[in-house]
């Protein structure tokens, strides 16, 4: 296949994770749509739709491309575009502003990324700093330790290191301002996981250390090891309770764009499990401010007032997780750089929500676009 070298420059370029999605070259996809209309990511394709139609709605030029098309500063070789349907371009894009929906998972899309805003002139719609703190979940505690879960790194896949862990972790339960929360058991997260993927509860018992190991799985694509961070178990399936019907474990997310809260929804563990997450099972509600408890809006406030001391939030998009123990505590689970800007099938509260937080984003970009040509 030919490629025309002829550069198109663009207002705005999505860059989507190239294991998510179909490269526009792609030779072992050549379906008409970015992602797989037959796989559960499906629903993708409606979403960036609908961004792309709105952008283009305010005036904004955008197209749509691959951690794996990115060949120099904000140049792609292959994207996408939409005009009454999906489109492949075969051609080199620029662009100097970037929504970035792009977290590398290989040592390869890292240097992608290295390469990708290698110059100052190349605006990344997501925080670096904020990306820093929340993608790595160790740097999430130490910065927000009066907030967050009581949390140690796992350094290596051994019986010692997992007890030297856990008496390390157990010393600092013992001297914790509500250490009656800290009952049973104990979490191990994939630290820089997302999604609720690599989330297991376990016991320290004879079997129990068998079983942490098992979760210590290869990293083929990066040839190392997935690491760890150790947290008590926290039981929080009486710490709120959505409209007196709905119970068990029960996360709430407050979404900010610069120090403002713009959403709030809470998401329910499926009935017999502890974890929250859609792609878990769990369900999600979008509740009104209101609704939140204010002990979680006291926290939220004061970490994002902590956040802008240190960082400028200007255009900062990030989602902050919180969950309420069975004795009324409140803890910041973590952070989020990246909010999905999906929507789940055939909920339409979801959809009509995910396309408002869609049009904030695209007013927020027009913003930029308007600041980069001054």
């Amino acid at each position: 296949m030919e490629i025309n070298n002829e550069i198109t420059t663009y207002d705005v370029m999505v860059v989507y994770s190239e294991s998510d999605i179909n490269n526009a070259i792609s030779k072992k996809d050549l379906g008409k749509t970015p992602f797989s209309s037959k796989g559960s990511c499906g629903i993708y394709n409606d979403s960036y739709r609908y961004f792309l139609l709105k952008c283009k709605k305010m005036g904004i030029k955008a197209a749509f491309a691959t951690s794996k098309d990115i060949i120099g500063p904000g140049l792609f070789q292959n994207f996408w575009i939409y005009d009454k349907k999906w489109i492949r371009k075969h051609s080199t894009a620029y662009s100097q502003v970037i929504f970035d929906k792009f977290v590398p998972d290989t040592i390869e899309q890292d240097d992608k990324l290295k390469l990708f805003s290698s110059t100052k002139s190349i605006y990344m719609f997501n925080n670096k700093k904020i990306s820093a703190l929340f993608q790595n979940k160790s740097n999430t505690f130490k910065h927000f330790e009066e907030f967050a879960i009581p949390t140690v790194v796992i350094n290596n896949p051994s019986k010692k290191e997992m007890i030297l862990a856990k008496t390390k972790l157990d010393k600092i339960l013992k001297k914790h301002r509500s250490s009656v929360d800290f009952e049973e058991g104990y979490i191990i997260k994939d630290i820089t996981g997302a999604g609720g993927f690599n989330i297991h509860k376990v016991y320290f018992d004879k079997s129990g250390f068998k079983e942490i190991l098992k979760h210590y799985e290869f990293d083929k694509k990066n040839k190392k090891r997935l690491s760890y961070i150790l947290q008590p178990f926290i039981n929080c399936d009486t710490g709120f309770e959505y409209n007196k019907k709905y119970g068990g474990p029960i996360d709430l997310r407050i979404i900010v764009l610069n120090t403002k809260i713009i959403q709030t929804y809470i998401r329910i563990a499926e009935k017999g499990k502890f974890e929250c997450n859609i792609h878990q099972g769990g369900n999600l509600f979008y509740i009104s401010e209101k609704i939140i408890p204010e002990a979680v809006l006291e926290m939220s406030k004061k970490i994002i007032k902590k956040l802008g001391a240190e960082i400028n939030l200007k255009h900062s998009l990030y989602a902050l997780d919180f969950m309420i123990s069975n004795n009324g505590n409140v803890y910041f689970i973590e952070g989020n750089d990246t909010p999905g800007i999906i929507w789940e099938h055939k909920n339409e509260i979801d959809k009509a929500k995910t396309k408002e937080l869609i049009d904030i984003i695209v007013n927020e970009l027009k913003l930029i676009i308007q600041e980069k040509k001054i």
